[in-house]
């Protein structure tokens, strides 16, 4: 079998190089590396299934390729409620990310979506997190 050179996930890329500065410092996060990944429309939304434990500092990144789709991210508890977090964005709309600290063990969904407002264009995402 012959091996070719290792394939770069530039969307990935996006989302680890938002993260760096929260892996450093007194409390940083742990990045994981598991990581979900798709592709998305305008006005389309995809839900992200994620067993989270209290007492952890959850921190989420989601990236797209193109600077001009705008990307959102949001995170609900099993009941569908939506929880309060701190979100953050960055220079480029295609870029957003969120940290959570659950108050219960459970089941919660990251709701993944493109504005309508975004290029027609379909759009692979990647969505990373870490911990502490």
């Amino acid at each position: 079998m012959i091996e070719g050179p290792p394939v770069l996930d530039e969307v990935r890329l996006i989302a680890q190089r938002a993260a760096l500065p929260f892996l450093r410092g007194e409390n940083p996060f742990i990045l994981r590396e598991s990581a979900w990944s798709g592709e998305i429309g305008p006005g389309e939304v995809r839900l992200v299934q994620v067993q989270l434990f209290r007492r952890n500092d959850y921190h989420f990144w989601l990236a797209v390729p193109d600077r001009a789709a705008i990307v959102g991210l949001h995170l609900y508890d099993g009941k569908g409620n939506l929880l309060e977090t701190v979100a953050h964005r960055y220079g480029t709309p295609n870029l957003a990310s969120l940290e959570a600290t659950p108050a219960v063990t459970g089941v919660y969904y990251l709701r993944v979506f493109l504005a309508e407002k975004s290029p027609d264009s379909r759009q692979r995402w990647t969505l990373i997190y870490g911990y502490r």
